[in-house]
């Protein structure tokens, strides 16, 4: 849980990890790609509460009993996301991540819960949150240790995803610490995707396959897809705008490798909304969801549910802004031109619509002018001839009706973004 580099440098020699993962290598060679995920799972982008960007590895229950990682925290979510309109708008998986699992697994070898923090198990915390209308999800790791230190799943796919199963978890964000070659942990991830199918449950499976992989040679993005719902590209998010803007960099600096890999059942994750938080202004966070719904990015929140600002509330349950996101087209935006600090990003959405969003990077001065030629965007089909645009943010508004050979000015603050809806006349 910490960045990439520092999670590869924590790694430790294991000639074990590597028998043994040659051992999947062979058992792999003969699984045929048809037994690959094709789990039906994520045909829009997975949405939710993850805990760990804002409370972490909080272990201390006596001094930190509100914040610290537990059943009661979980269960205190999963009442907001259910009573608050969260879970009506789309907000429907609540996932805990590292520091849920005791020291030691049982007797039998599998894992399982603190038993001070989670009294009552996972399996009472999985039906207490199916009681909400909502889903439960989980976090374990590839390799011996988890990134916290807590038991990994190396050795153990089989009964570990059996275990998920008979808890009733709805998904698992699968990590990549404390294994020794990461050119053989693309084995450890394709093992755990074909053990969560044999247990005949419906488990969305999130990965950090090409996290790991990045460092030391290009993921293969075909071959990762054919496994996981979800992907890990980059290092974890922060509360702060040079975190959200160096996850924008990344993306965009790649997009020609990993936008078209992306669709239904299978997504790039850039990582958490910190939305509600304390790093990001105002326009900052306006910035974030505008682009990961350009990006057809999973939405799961890291914040406290319990303590957010109603206007920060009100953005990350944007219905418009989360149509975008979840439009069944499935088509991930991108980067479409650069220029003296301005940004502009596009997104096709179905029935022939486009989402562009216009960044404004510069950090000084106040808000900017910004115009540009209606033909130039959506590959110059969008507003051909003609397209109705609503601006989404940071304030809904309708712009009116615009000829392809229209111009369009605004104006947009420093860090903020403005995120429009361009329908053509002809649908």
């Amino acid at each position: 849980m910490v960045t990439v580099m520092m999670r590869l440098m924590s790694r430790v020699r294991q000639p074990g990890c590597v028998l043994a993962l040659c051992f999947l290598a062979l058992v792999l060679w003969d699984v045929p790609v048809a037994w690959a995920l094709n789990n039906g799972l994520a045909m829009t982008p997975t949405m939710g509460w993850l805990h760990w960007e804002r409370f972490m590895c909080n272990i201390d229950c006596k001094e930190e009993p509100d914040s610290c990682i537990s059943e009661k925290l979980f269960m205190q979510m999963a009442d907001l996301m259910d009573s608050d309109g969260w879970k009506k708008v789309g907000y429907e998986y609540l996932c805990i991540d590292d520091c849920w699992m005791a020291a030691e697994r049982d007797s039998k070898g599998r894992l399982q819960a603190d038993p001070i923090r989670f009294p009552s198990g996972i399996r009472h915390l999985a039906n207490y949150v199916h009681s909400k209308g909502l889903k439960l999800g989980i976090y374990a790791d590839v390799g011996k240790k988890t990134c916290a230190g807590y038991p990994g799943s190396f050795g153990y796919y089989d009964i570990d995803a059996k275990t998920f199963a008979s808890w009733g978890v709805d998904l698992l964000k699968f990590d990549g610490c404390y294994c020794d070659s990461v050119e053989q942990l693309a084995d450890g991830y394709k093992y755990m995707s074909l053990a969560l199918n044999k247990t005949g449950r419906s488990i969305v499976y999130s990965c950090e396959w090409p996290l790991y992989m990045w460092p030391f040679r290009k993921p293969n993005y075909t071959e990762i897809r054919e496994y996981c719902n979800h992907w890990r590209n980059s290092g974890d998010v922060y509360d702060s705008w040079q975190s959200v803007k160096s996850i924008l960099d990344w993306t965009s600096s790649n997009q020609k490798t990993i936008v078209s890999v992306a669709g239904p059942g299978g997504w790039n994750d850039p990582d958490m909304l910190v939305i509600g938080n304390f790093g990001l202004s105002w326009d900052q966070q306006i910035t974030q969801m505008a682009l990961w719904a350009i990006m057809a990015a999973p939405l799961l929140m890291s914040n406290d549910l319990r303590h957010i600002s109603p206007q920060a509330k009100a953005l990350l349950q944007n219905k418009d802004v989360i149509a975008i996101n979840q439009d069944s087209l499935g088509k991930q935006g991108y980067l479409l031109r650069k220029e003296d600090n301005i940004e502009v990003w596009e997104r096709p959405l179905s029935n022939l619509a486009w989402a562009v969003a216009m960044v404004n990077l510069q950090e000084i001065g106040g808000p900017r002018s910004y115009t540009i030629n209606i033909a130039s965007l959506g590959q110059g089909v969008a507003c051909n001839p003609a397209c109705h645009i609503t601006k989404l943010l940071p304030v809904k508004k309708k712009l009116g009706c615009y000829e392809w050979t229209s111009r369009l000015k605004t104006r947009i603050n420093p860090t903020g973004t403005v995120l429009l809806q361009l329908v053509s006349q002809t649908t």
